[in-house]
């Protein structure tokens, strides 16, 4: 068993964080990012060529965190496989020992920085789960045998941000049918619904971490809500950026803020930034009253 699903199981507060794979074979930053996380969290989403760029693989890097001593979680998308390279994918995943995975649909390459691609998309995020579901029964997607099963600690993300119009609360019911024993959320910047979200999850009985994207900079904070599907940003939010003579502590502070609102709701946290790991360090840092001066931060 996993420490990320020992802990989970065990109802003790959980903490990932998200690192993203290099562009190329060189690993020293990817590890140097991991060994700074390494103390704060109980283990690292390593993404899938997240926003269609071209990245390594995230079964390599999740190899090279098991090297250095670091649980991953290994995100898995649909965009660029068919059901036989899924299932290839997940048998060697199995097969090097890693126990997370997070199934997900991916982002369309439109976005990406290879346009020009053919996407696959033979299957979405349910049908992945069900297909890692016979994986787990010790048979293929067509019925044939395995020499032996996996073992994977099955999760999926959802977005409590469209709770209200595409029936998430519905969506997460059937993807636990699915597989999923455990949800990774997209952020969420008004706490209130966030909150209500979370109390109304928990109820499916599953395991929900609460994701937490870290702004670092009004400009980032304003291209967020105009230009990511899924995530709106308040004005009061917006304005508390435009405002401040200082925008990187204000993200590091609404980070905090989020996780003090959320935490008797929720049972976890997973941490990500926008290519500023060092970020994650000092949110957590400043969560566990390690960092910042502020010992009691104030609720929006």
């Amino acid at each position: 068993m996993g420490n990320l699903k020992e802990k989970l199981f065990s109802n003790t507060l959980v903490i990932t964080a998200e690192i993203t794979p290099p562009k190329g074979i060189g690993i020293k930053k990817l590890v140097k990012h991991a060994e700074l996380l390494k103390p704060l969290v109980d283990a690292l989403n390593i993404t899938d060529c997240q926003r269609a760029l071209v990245k390594m693989s995230s079964l390599a890097a999740c190899r090279v965190l098991m090297d250095n001593g670091i649980e991953p979680v290994y995100q898995l998308t649909c965009r660029d496989r068919n059901r036989i390279a899924l299932q290839s994918d997940l048998m060697g995943a199995g097969a090097l020992g890693i126990t997370n995975v997070l199934c997900l649909t991916g982002d369309p390459v439109k976005v990406g920085d290879c346009p020009d691609a053919k996407s696959v998309f033979e299957l979405e995020s349910m049908k992945l789960l069900q297909l890692a579901q016979k994986l787990q029964k010790g048979t293929d997607d067509s019925g044939h045998k395995l020499n032996a099963s996996t073992r994977f600690f099955l999760g999926a993300a959802i977005n409590p941000t469209l709770r209200g119009n595409t029936h998430q609360l519905s969506r997460m019911a059937k993807k636990i049918e699915a597989g999923a024993s455990f949800f990774q959320t997209q952020a969420n910047y008004d706490l209130e619904d966030f909150r209500s979200f979370s109390v109304e999850a928990k109820q499916l009985q599953t395991k929900l971490i609460a994701g937490i994207l870290i702004l670092h900079s009004y400009e980032a904070a304003k291209y967020i809500h105009e230009n990511i599907p899924g995530i709106q940003i308040p004005l009061n939010i917006l304005e508390r950026f435009k405002n401040s003579p200082n925008p990187i502590q204000t993200g590091i502070d609404l980070a905090v803020e989020t996780m003090f609102h959320l935490k008797p709701s929720v049972d976890g946290f997973h941490i990500m930034s926008i290519r500023q790991e060092e970020l994650i360090a000092k949110v957590l840092e400043t969560y566990h009253g390690k960092y910042s001066t502020q010992k009691n931060p104030t609720l929006l």
